[in-house]
């Protein structure tokens, strides 16, 4: 596999793995608030905000944004790139 140009990384770990790996740990924490909102909303039949199904939507971008995150984080200390 070839390895990522040296003027690139920083585009694609600009804030290092770290960084990446606290920030899919928020996203992934403010997924699990929104299915807790998501299922409250849905027992008590009283939208919170949003509707149910609108919660439940916002729990996968959420889950699927952190992903993202813990790909750039994985690959970057892969990669070697401390940021």
């Amino acid at each position: 596999m070839a390895e990522v140009p040296q003027d690139t990384k920083f585009i694609l770990f600009g804030f290092g793995p770290k960084m990446h790996a606290r920030m899919a740990f928020v996203a992934n924490f403010l997924g699990i608030l929104s299915v807790i909102v998501g299922i409250v909303s849905a027992a008590t039949k009283h939208p919170l905000g949003l509707g149910a199904t609108s919660w439940f939507l916002l729990t996968i971008i959420f889950f699927l944004w952190s992903l993202s995150f813990w790909f750039s984080a994985y690959f970057g200390a892969k990669e070697g790139y401390s940021g």
